[in-house]
């Protein structure tokens, strides 16, 4: 029979499966000042032959680096190998879309303004985090800023199996190269962050990895067909990357369709009163209170929403003006 221990490092939760005599870590882990000292004491010597990180965010594939020298491998989805092996460079070309979006949207030339020079912040935070460890600044997550030094992981093998009876389902959305590991015998699901308990993940601004002039990743419509894909598949018990594991599989899946659906019906219903519009225009009808308190979470949500009825026709792009379609 499979073990499962849930290891939590401050907002993250790392799990070590257990099955017959092999191990496997879910999850490389936040590298904050301790954290590699706090997992080895967690662990008590229990070396996993295997970590998998379920996608390339800092906060779950940080430590890979640490993990790789210590001689363990890590396993990663392709498309997410940027987030590892990402260069100045790189981080420029991602600075270049965001700052494309902000300078599109339509927003006032203040508040452009604001975001930029949040962005320009955040920019140079990613880049310190590939030599040291940032500032905290003010995300209370973890005891210190994260440190994201850079390595190569490996892919998933075609069948996805990676050990102690666990098998990687790539499932693009919360990133391009996100996953979450199943264990089939005994029904769990390891979801990372595609499924969380009493939180609907919201879509966020990426690079496409395969697009060479660096185009935007539409992540909403990629996250809520991997939604799908587990609504078609059984779990008796979800552990997920932030929070406490739940049974509750199917109606949390569910509820977050539900979730995603119902946003983008609000978002349709602005635009057919706006007609044509900015997204700025229309992030600032759904949302006039807290949009310039909260820019960087509501653009990209409607962005995304747009996206997905763009996908479905019900809604068009001209240039950088929406409507719906018809209008």
């Amino acid at each position: 029979m499979a073990k499962v221990e849930p290891i939590r490092l401050h907002y993250n939760t790392l799990y070590l499966v257990e099955d017959g005599n092999e191990r496997v870590l879910i999850d490389a882990g936040p590298d904050y000042v301790g954290a590699w000292t706090e997992l080895q004491a967690a662990l008590r010597g229990r070396t996993p032959d295997r970590v998998v990180a379920t996608h390339g965010h800092h906060d779950h594939a940080g430590l890979g680096a640490r993990w790789q020298a210590a001689g363990v491998p890590v396993t990663l989805g392709r498309a997410d190998w940027r987030y590892t092996a990402e260069s100045d460079e790189e981080i420029d070309a991602e600075h270049t879309l965001l700052a494309g979006v902000v300078e599109a949207c339509g927003a006032p030339e203040a508040v452009v303004s604001d975001a930029l020079a949040g962005l320009d912040r955040r920019m140079s935070s990613h880049k310190l985090a590939r030599k040291s460890y940032p500032p905290a600044g003010n995300h209370p997550h973890w005891p210190t800023g994260l440190m994201y030094q850079r390595y190569e992981p490996s892919a998933p093998s075609e069948d996805g199996l990676v050990g102690a009876g666990l098998r990687v389902e790539l499932l693009p959305g919360h990133t391009p190269g996100n996953c979450v590991v199943v264990h089939a015998a005994e029904g769990w699901l390891f979801s990372g962050d595609q499924l969380l308990p009493d939180i609907t993940p919201t879509p966020g601004l990426q690079v496409d990895p395969d697009s060479p002039t660096h185009a935007r990743f539409r992540s909403l419509p990629a996250f809520r067909a991997s939604l799908a894909t587990l609504r078609s598949e059984s779990f008796s018990r979800c552990l997920p990357g932030h929070g406490e594991p739940f049974d509750t599989v199917a109606e949390t899946i569910e509820a977050n369709i539900a979730a995603i659906d119902s946003r983008t019906e609000r978002v349709l219903e602005g635009l057919s009163v706006a007609g044509a519009t900015s997204l700025y225009a229309l992030c600032e009808q759904l949302y006039p209170r807290a949009l310039r308190r909260r820019f960087w979470q509501i653009v990209p949500t409607v962005l995304g929403h747009l996206d997905v009825l763009v996908d479905e026709g019900r809604a068009v792009q001209n240039g950088d003006l929406w409507a719906p379609t018809g209008q």
